[in-house]
């Protein structure tokens, strides 16, 4: 162990580089030890994986004695945040995370796996960077970046489909995004009526696809309802569709 205490400023002119540098200081484990360049440089002290969905806890090394205001901290999420998930750092108390124009979370806002830093004004956290809008009524989340309609519109040609999404700022579905829609939740299949528009790279002058009805395989007269059943029509054919919204 070592302390400086030097009433001058300590200069480091070796001629070599190994010759200006202080070695054997590391990451610091309490508030009052020293901390290495690369360890100050590394983020170390204000980094901190967090584990859980509507509280999420994690620990700084060195450990922080209490929030401050204009504090930065960087968290690495486990878990996918639950709507209004609020943190707790070094078991000081849970405090609410904010968005964009104070708004709390929702659910998957904060990406597994991925830093994102926070900087508390004094009562909340605010996310610094992207963050996701809430969904509009009649919506909900399919995936971090849309929602989609909660249930099918009534039927139209694929044309009218299209512009009447537009014309609510919104889009007519892909159909990745419906189809990711559909086999991530349950109860999506249960709003499923019969064939719905989405929009498709393979849709032409004279076809569009549809899909959420069809048949197995089996046999042609047997149609079911399935995330994966559909196929192309005439575009002037009257099917229900839904919107999507980029969130």
């Amino acid at each position: 162990m070592a302390q400086l205490e030097i009433p001058a400023p300590l200069q480091l002119n070796g001629s070599d580089d190994s010759e200006r540098q202080i070695t054997g200081v590391a990451v610091a484990e309490e508030p009052q030890a020293g901390m290495s360049a690369a360890a100050v440089r590394g983020t170390e002290a204000v980094r901190t994986a967090v584990s859980g969905t509507a509280l999420l806890t994690g620990s700084l090394v060195p450990p922080i004695g209490s929030y401050s205001p204009g504090m930065s901290v960087i968290i690495i999420p486990e878990q996918s945040n639950a709507p209004g998930a609020v943190i707790d750092l070094n078991g000081l108390g849970p405090v609410p995370i904010v968005k964009s124009g104070g708004l709390p979370l929702d659910s998957a806002d904060l990406i597994v796996g991925s830093p994102q830093r926070l900087v508390y004004d004094g009562q909340r956290f605010h996310v610094i960077g992207s963050t996701y809008l809430p969904c509009p009524s009649g919506f909900h989340i399919a995936a971090r970046e849309y929602c989609i309609e909660d249930s099918s519109r009534a039927a139209a040609d694929f044309p009218s489909a299209g512009a009447a999404c537009q014309s609510s700022g919104g889009r007519l579905c892909s159909f990745a995004e419906w189809l990711h829609a559909c086999l991530s939740d349950a109860a999506f299949i249960g709003t499923v009526l019969d064939y719905e528009w989405v929009d498709h790279a393979a849709n032409n002058a004279a076809n569009a696809k549809r899909v959420g009805k069809g048949s197995d395989g089996s046999s042609a007269d047997e149609l079911g309802i399935d995330c994966k059943h559909g196929h192309h029509v005439l575009w002037s054919t009257p099917s229900r569709f839904r919107c999507c919204y980029t969130r």
